[in-house]
């Protein structure tokens, strides 16, 4: 077949189709505007009459109205007609390919090699061939360096936020405490490696993004599952048998005075932070939204307590009279007798009893675990966090005024402020959604006397603040702190309606903090110590400011534990 090209090839081709089209449906072609008949249409065909307007006439009629048979003549003309125009067609499709070939050969070299990389992209290699391996490497070295890429510039944004020093914290919201503080260099401690030591805990410790990174840990933990109403926290403790001699107070012996010449190796800060966070943690009774802490005796650490208390007394023979309060924990406090007898901690009454029976008869024993008992239907511990509220702190504060012998002031003829939304220990430790969704909230009573105290830093500085400070603005973990600013290494508040001398000192952990704001109305000078931020001689303190009562105020699990123990022992002794 001859190839058809250029516009005049176009043209024949439409007008043989034309033709040919005409030719299948049985209508003569024209020539000049006159139509061909063949021969033997003329000799035995009926004349036609033409359509007005048209070229083109009507084939004639019998006078049945039925069309004419055609020809043997007529039929390969149509026959040759339909063939024309298959071959049309082919002729078509022919030069289409033709027009492709020339456009695909006539592409630049970089757009054929787009085109096959696209079409080897969309699977044109069969699987497992050369080229599909070829292609599933390159795939895989490209994710391989994404990945190094990625990790090594996550790498690079905390080594140069861990750099920016003056973003580094000193003190913990989180966990309501005061982090390690940068060591102090010295070429003893740079020989023997302890700088390092303690270099490497600052960096740890005070790293700029760890108390986000730790509340998004906890907040991971919480998806972990549905977190039951009920649960034990803490694993199993071990604990001692609690002497006979704990339900009966007179039959122990006292524990023994240490003498000023013995040694007393006392742990330090970042230790004693460390063992009293475990032991408030150690042992958790979850239960709708609330946490009660289960106390689990150790005889040691209960007995060297007792000897603390004896060496302070010895000490201040004469000079002062020392009181002993041991809070119980809220599981202590609050909880029904069978379900702490399935929690299986110790017995909180035996074992106060228990210290009381080891101190000399110079230590007055304040017992506060039945009182506190006896109002367990009202707001006296919090829910969230391991302290008493300040209303739980007040019954004890009575029960200390009996023993002493005075009239407790009034609490509730104080002007009170209440912060609400405070979520303590128990919640920063857990991160529960129940406690979360129902906070606490803190009332806090003002002494009558005076708002005003001052404090010491544990870098001595002195700073003037409240007795009770207005937290409103503060965040949700720190509203504990309205009372006397948290815990500080020392503290004085002066009473301006009093002149007669009193005073006293007390030396606390952090229940202490809702304490000594009640104590205010009642003495001259309120002297306040935190015997964890502190190494002076209580002894010595006491003499040198002519301080009257000495009060030693401890929660139940801390009182127990080696650390605070050892602490106090020292302090104990004279300097």
């Amino acid at each position: 077949m001859a190839e058809i090209d250029g516009n005049s090839g176009t043209n024949r081709l439409r007008r043989s189709d034309i033709a040919a089209r005409r030719a299948a449906q049985g209508t003569p072609q024209r020539a000049g505007g006159t139509a061909r008949v063949s021969r033997s249409q003329q000799q035995g065909a009926p004349a036609q009459r033409p359509v007005q307007g048209s070229g083109v006439q009507k084939p004639a009629q019998s006078a049945s109205g039925q069309r004419p048979a055609q020809s043997a003549t007529t039929q390969r003309t149509r026959q040759s007609a339909h063939r024309s125009s298959q071959g049309s067609q082919t002729q078509r499709a022919a030069r289409n390919a033709s027009t492709r070939r020339r456009t695909v050969g006539q592409a630049r070299p970089e757009e054929r090699k787009r085109a096959s990389g696209a079409a080897r992209q969309a699977g044109s290699a069969p699987a497992g061939s050369k080229e599909d391996l070829r292609r599933r490497g390159r795939a895989l070295a490209s994710a391989r360096r994404t990945s190094v890429r990625s990790v090594m510039a996550v790498f690079a944004f905390f080594s140069l936020v861990g750099l920016l020093f003056f973003l580094r914290p000193s003190h913990s919201d989180l966990e309501k405490r005061d982090l390690t503080p940068f060591p102090e260099f010295t070429f003893g401690r740079l020989v023997d490696g302890s700088f390092f030591s303690d270099l490497s805990l600052w960096y740890g410790d005070t790293y700029p993004l760890r108390e986000p990174m730790v509340r998004l840990s906890q907040g991971m933990n919480a998806l972990h599952g549905i977190q039951p109403k009920t649960q034990l926290v803490g694993g199993t403790v071990n604990k001692d048998e609690l002497p006979v001699e704990g339900a009966d107070a007179d039959a122990a012996a006292p524990a023994e005075a240490v003498a000023d010449n013995e040694v007393i190796e006392v742990p330090t800060e970042r230790y004693m932070a460390e063992e009293i966070q475990s032991k408030i943690m150690e042992g958790l009774y979850v239960n709708d939204g609330a946490a009660y802490n289960i106390y689990y005796f150790s005889q040691e650490s209960v007995e060297q307590y007792a000897r603390a208390m004896n060496t302070c007394a010895k000490n201040l023979e004469g000079q002062a009279t020392v009181y002993s309060i041991i809070a119980p924990t809220s599981a202590g406090a609050l909880l029904d007798e069978q379900t702490l007898e399935d929690l299986g901690g110790t017995d909180q009454l035996q074992a106060i009893k228990y210290f009381h029976s080891l101190y000399d008869d110079s230590v007055h024993g304040i017992n506060v675990y039945n009182t506190l008992r006896a109002h367990n239907n009202e707001y006296i511990y919090y829910r969230t966090d391991h302290h008493w509220t300040q209303l739980g702190a007040y019954y004890a504060y009575v029960e200390f005024c009996r023993d002493k012998g005075v009239e407790p002031s009034n609490i509730f003829g104080r002007e009170k402020m209440t912060f609400d939304g405070f979520l303590g220990t128990f919640y920063s430790e857990l991160g529960n959604s129940d406690m979360e969704a129902r906070p606490d909230y803190v009332d806090a009573y003002i002494p009558n006397s005076t708002n005003d105290m001052v404090i010491w830093d544990t870098d001595g500085n002195e700073i003037e603040t409240n007795v009770v400070t207005d937290v409103s603005d503060w965040n949700m973990y720190s509203k504990y702190n309205c009372f006397i600013s948290g815990d500080r290494p020392l503290s004085r508040i002066d009473n301006p309606l009093k002149n007669d001398g009193s005073s006293c000192l007390v030396i606390k952990d952090s229940f202490g903090c809702a304490f000594v704001p009640l104590l205010v109305d009642d003495y001259q000078t309120v002297w306040v110590i935190d015997f964890r931020y502190s190494d002076r001689s209580i002894p010595d303190f006491v003499r040198e400011n002519n301080i009257q009562d000495v009060i030693f105020l401890n929660a139940i699990v801390l009182a127990g534990t080696d650390p605070v123990s050892s602490a106090l022992l020292a302090q104990s002794q004279n300097g």
